[in-house]
């Protein structure tokens, strides 16, 4: 057993372990887990390299994590895993705050009855990565509704999907079966295999997918399918991970790959299987923080001294920002620590340096901020596409949790050539302490820098625009955005100085002269606006330029059809149909599309109203 003290959060599993002890420990978890959505406990699940597999069915429910120690996925075997859906009627759209990575999923069963399937019933904040898959993968439970998902760097022998999924986002992945199912939008980037023609989405096989105007971009949305497939990724570094070497914890940090095409590991690849990186010494190279002992001085003394941070099962509150100011540091939760401002100011701000790794942490508004995270101090001429930072499974939540949350912005980018690989950005449309004046924010996202990249953006629910995007040459690859469900009337929710209804979930400011977007859904759930009509005039905001390019853009009405009128008039800039629903409203359900935006013309989907009639 490697010698580390991870604290009380933390259980390491080894192979040699009573198989029944460790289904028992799991499941004593889930159980208090289960329905406690915002609960105080934590909790990360470390399993040494081994077979598990007679431990059987793992269930694991909110702040949980699964961690293999291997050097691959395949060195730590699990039978399988679920992540049972949270709310009745096998409805998975709360199933938040879990996570799973570097096991294999073996197949032992007779797949093909679904009580079988490996079921990561999930929606945001649920990250899989760096998972061998031999079984059927589904994404939802027993075909219950679930919102949204990202998995990145995974192999899966069999099909993998979700027929009841809204939304869903791969990056990296590796299919030998195909991937079906996801009803509105779903992104494929970087991916690899022979996939296509064994994949679905609305009846829509991929092999439907034509070039779309941008090289290397592919679609079937105008063959009535929601799948957009971008063939390589531009720039990313996979998510470092703890592994153990003899009695020894490391910590590996993958190499920055550029046009990257499936998995980062496996036979062949550098270091046993591992891929291109470099390895940290837990011990030597890293601070330990722990809930209950580590402060923000203490933790911040640390990162002063040249130290990394690998955050435990836990949640921290710090009367200062934690202050990371050194190029390359790796900041890294497991279990999904919680960091919460206590200081007027922000829970974490990064010097604009070369190469950082911020990962695996979750920031909570108990109390008023100015922000939550802030990447470089202003607007900055420094340079780092050779070394970006990574800004890696990041969550911020501001409401729900039963203290009277507020912040202005969740994440200020202010560097440049920041990479954000997966974050869910949400003002809570539910929980204590939630409403327009309970849990206030303006914004999800301000990007300031130049040439900023995201991948599996979810930013919901924010009073002013979600995403607000003044640098140049931004590229974001999936948006997931509900609108926020409490403008209590335009009345006194307009922007552009009175003159257009509500604010866009996606913003790009009007000087901007290079940008890309692909892959956007945003959707109308104004259902709490106390009896008021609610309209918003555009999802999407973009300058006519001729660098400044949107692709696969949607709107969905969801909002209740007893309520009062509510909508979205247009998709980008005034083009794009119209959703409506409420009382007498001729509307009700609809999804609208927009193939692409450039400088002032649209292509537009055929009105989906008109369809139905």
């Amino acid at each position: 057993m490697p010698k580390s003290d991870l604290g009380a959060n933390v259980r390491v599993f080894s192979p040699d372990d009573d198989m029944k002890e460790v289904a028992k420990a799991v499941e004593g978890v889930f159980k208090r887990q289960h329905k406690r959505q915002f609960g105080p406990e934590r909790q990360a699940f470390l399993f040494l390299p081994g077979d598990y597999v007679k431990a059987g069915t793992l269930n694991v429910g909110y702040y949980t994590q699964i961690l293999g120690l291997g050097r691959t996925p395949d060195e730590v075997k699990l039978c399988n895993v679920k992540t049972p859906a949270a709310l009745d009627k096998n409805n998975a759209t709360c199933n938040f705050w879990v996570g799973i990575e570097n096991v294999a999923i073996v197949d032992t069963d007779n797949n093909a009855d679904p009580y079988f399937n490996f079921q990561w019933a999930v929606s945001q904040a649920a990250p899989a990565r760096r998972l061998h898959v031999e079984r059927k993968a589904v994404f939802d439970w027993f075909c219950g509704w679930a919102s949204g998902g990202f998995v990145a760097d995974c192999v899966f022998e069999k099909p993998a999907g979700s027929y009841a999924q809204q939304q869903y986002f791969y990056r990296n992945d590796s299919f030998g079966a195909g991937i079906y199912g996801i009803n509105w939008n779903q992104v494929v980037v970087g991916c690899a295999g022979d996939f296509a023609a064994s994949s679905k989405d609305g009846g829509k096989g991929l092999s439907q997918c034509a070039p779309t105007a941008v090289e290397g971009v592919s679609s079937n949305w105008r063959a009535g399918g929601c799948t957009t497939i971008v063939g390589e990724t531009g720039v990313i570094r996979e998510k470092p991970f703890l592994f153990v070497d003899g009695d020894a914890f490391k910590v590996f940090v993958p190499a920055i790959l550029r046009g990257a095409k499936g998995v980062s590991w496996g036979a062949g690849k550098a270091n046993g299987g591992m891929g291109e990186g470099r390895t940290l010494d837990l011990a030597r190279d890293f601070h330990v923080a722990k809930e209950g002992k580590d402060t923000a001085k203490t933790i911040n003394a640390a990162l002063a001294a040249g130290k990394n941070v690998l955050f435990t099962p836990g949640v921290y509150h710090v009367d200062e920002p934690i202050k990371v100011t050194k190029p390359n540091t790796v900041v890294l939760g497991i279990g999904e620590p919680t960091i919460v401002p206590e200081n007027g100011d922000a829970a974490l701000r990064c010097a604009d340096v070369d190469g950082l790794v911020i990962a695996g942490l979750i920031f909570d508004a108990e109390r008023a901020s100015k922000r939550f995270v802030v990447v470089g101090g202003g607007k900055s001429r420094l340079r780092h596409a050779k070394n970006p930072t990574f800004l890696v499974d990041l969550v911020y939540r501001v409401g729900g949790t039963g203290k009277p949350g507020k912040t202005e912005v969740c994440l200020e980018v202010n560097s440049n050539d920041v990479v954000v690989d997966h974050t869910w950005i949400w003002r809570a449309d539910h929980g204590d302490h939630t409403g327009w004046t309970a849990n206030t924010s303006k914004n999800g996202l301000v990007v300031n820098g130049d040439g900023v990249t995201c991948y599996g953006l979810f930013v919901e629910h924010f009073q002013e625009y979600d995403v607000l995007w003044n640098g140049e040459n931004g590229r974001i690859f999936f948006l997931q955005n509900e609108k926020c469900y409490d403008p209590p009337g335009n009345a006194v929710w307009m922007s552009h100085g009175g003159k257009k209804k509500g604010y866009a979930a996606y913003k790009v400011a009007d000087g901007v002269k290079r940008h890309y977007a692909v892959g956007l859904g945003v959707y109308d759930v104004f259902i709490n606006t106390d009896g008021n009509s609610v309209f918003l005039d555009d999802a999407v905001e973009v300058p006519n330029a001729p660098g400044v390019v949107v692709e696969n853009a949607c709107t969905v009405e969801i909002a209740n059809g007893e309520g009062p009128l509510v909508g979205i008039n247009a998709i980008v800039n005034g083009q794009g149909h119209a959703i409506k629903t409420g009382k007498g409203s001729g509307g009700g359900y609809a999804v609208q599309r927009v193939y692409r935006y450039s400088n002032g013309k649209a292509d537009v989907a055929p009105d989906y109203y008109q369809k139905q009639r």
